[in-house]
């Protein structure tokens, strides 16, 4: 999703293997072309802010903890479910309210061939066969901003756009949208679905796939927090730290739902979380092996 961020990974709590690994979107020379193809939507409707002031949400990713945990989502004010977790709510009966995704490659046409009636918030970055492929079948997407890091962007964001909010902070789909959840009012936002972490026998997402046929040769991770094993992609450990400081500062105003590789992370120090995973600065590389 974020082109050129470069982390720092640890493999494990008792032998620490360090790595540098550079998360690279698969489509990153064709980021500007696809959000300026976007740009000719019509209509061309965009994320508004503060409109849905004091109301509850429920964020839902897709991880296999909603299996556990999607019967409990009820009595919100609205449900925003993101990627293959749309199918998955609705063909259980969940009063679904919105659409979520950022990915850039085909995979959500897949994901979304027979797309549920409801709105769909895109970023302006998503491909544009998406955004006809749901136009097709009589749906509003609803445009925002995702920063992905190519030349000029956030000068053409506000000279070829309307105005409107540009998410910088996250590492996957749901924590990306907490930033515009945020801005568009949101009171309370309880996360569904997070896991930052693959399931029994690597699965990855609620509906049974595997790591092996979600990913195309994913670099799976293993690492153990509390004599617990867990194991994940890099992007996706990037994803529980972050969401972790995140839920921890703000004050209750998001909660994780479920057992989660950021819940399991909750409560460490940041001194513990940076051990894990976090982002280097330009030029830096990760300390020597331990």
């Amino acid at each position: 999703m974020r082109g050129h961020t470069t982390v720092s990974v640890d493999l494990g709590v008792i032998r620490a293997t360090r790595l540098a690994i550079e998360l690279r979107s698969p489509v990153e020379d064709r980021q500007k072309d696809y959000a300026e193809a976007n740009r000719a939507t019509r209509p061309l409707v965009v994320a508004v802010p503060g409109v849905f002031a004091g109301k509850t949400l429920a964020l839902c990713g897709a991880g296999p903890s909603l299996n556990d945990t999607w019967t409990s989502i009820r009595e919100y004010d609205h449900v925003f479910a993101c990627n293959s977790a749309l199918p998955y709510l609705v063909q259980r009966g969940v009063r679904v309210t919105a659409g979520v995704g950022i990915d850039q490659t085909p995979r959500l046409i897949e994901e979304w061939a027979d797309p549920p009636a409801v709105p769909y918030y895109l970023a302006s970055t998503v491909d544009p066969t998406l955004v006809t492929h749901l136009q097709a079948h009589g749906r509003q997407p609803i445009f925002f901003h995702s920063t992905v890091g190519f030349d000029g962007e956030f000068e053409y964001y506000c000279d070829r756009w309307p105005p409107m909010y540009m998410v910088g902070q996250g590492f996957t789909v749901l924590s990306r949208f907490l930033g515009l959840a945020d801005w568009m009012g949101f009171e309370r936002v309880d996360l569904y679905g997070a896991d930052c972490a693959f399931g029994p026998d690597d699965v990855t997402h609620a509906n049974g796939t595997i790591a092996t046929n979600a990913y195309v040769n994913p670099l799976i991770m293993a690492g153990e927090i509390d004599g617990r094993t867990w194991r994940t992609r890099p992007d996706m450990l990037m994803a529980a730290v972050e969401l972790a400081r995140r839920v921890r500062g703000s004050d209750g105003k998001y909660r994780l739902v479920g057992d989660t590789l950021p819940s399991a992370l909750l409560d460490k120090d940041d001194s513990f979380l940076d051990l894990v995973c976090r982002s280097l600065a330009p030029g830096e590389r990760p300390p020597a092996n331990a």
